[in-house]
């Protein structure tokens, strides 16, 4: 299997041609137990919320595997400008986006 390359670059490497811009999306949700146990800690002792930490940790993880995949189905080499979004966090769920473009050394 062909190994992906990312980069965070915001211009592509030499020798390459663009394939378009591609992305991966997951989005997780927590369970109520979950929720309140966070609701209660935030608005009580503070402090990191280690069950939505670990939540954002895996929907990134499957945000990257996606735009892996994505570039896999183009044949890419590699994907560059590669950028991570988390537009919301809200009622126990995490949105995550990871974009960049694809591109093939010619």
């Amino acid at each position: 299997m062909n190994e992906i390359t990312l980069s965070t670059r915001t211009f592509p490497p030499s020798g390459t041609q663009d394939i378009g811009i591609i992305y991966g999306v997951s989005c997780l949700s927590s369970n109520f137990l979950r929720d309140m146990k966070a609701s209660v800690k935030n608005m009580t002792v503070g402090g990191e919320l280690s069950d939505y930490s670990a939540m954002i940790k895996k929907g990134i993880a499957l945000a990257e595997e996606r735009l892996r995949e994505e570039a896999r189905k183009l044949n890419a080499d590699g994907i560059y400008g590669v950028n991570i979004s988390a537009p919301q966090v809200a009622g126990g769920a995490a949105e995550i986006i990871i974009y960049g473009t694809a591109f093939k050394y010619v």
